[in-house]
């Protein structure tokens, strides 16, 4: 009979762990890993959402010019411009788990650190993509 209260603890505890706040070299690792580091311009933002039942959902398309090429894995240029979508969360109740991406404001110059697929881009270091951890 223990056993398996051990082990739903066990499973109890590994699941507020995944939701916990990550530490700032992981998000670091991320920043170094993602095959796009640039600085952009934020040209134009437009978002739509939606509710869930534990969260306002906001899905974000973002159209930014390339200001700055730390380096690029799609041979990006600065000038180009290019289109960023992704979301966040906005949860009715706090939770702790990973810092959600911030949302971006038409002007904002900012780092990115992106990942591509075709001509679309999205974060790839999570809640810091738009800023760099230190």
């Amino acid at each position: 009979m223990l056993r398996p209260i051990v082990a739903l603890a066990i499973a109890c505890i590994g699941l507020t762990e995944a939701r916990s706040e990550l530490p700032p070299w992981v998000y670091k690792e991320r920043q170094d890993k993602a095959p796009e580091a640039l600085v952009i311009k934020v040209k134009s933002v437009k978002t739509s959402e939606r509710t869930e039942s534990r969260a306002k959902v906001i899905e974000f398309t973002v159209e930014a010019e390339v200001e700055k090429v730390e380096r690029s894995a799609t041979k990006l240029a600065p000038g180009t411009v290019i289109k960023i979508v992704y979301s966040r969360s906005e949860h009715f109740q706090p939770i702790a788990g990973p810092s959600e991406i911030p949302a971006l404001k038409e002007g904002q110059v900012c780092p990115a650190y992106l990942a591509g697929k075709g001509d679309v881009f999205s974060p790839a270091a999570g809640g810091y993509s738009f800023e760099t951890v230190r």
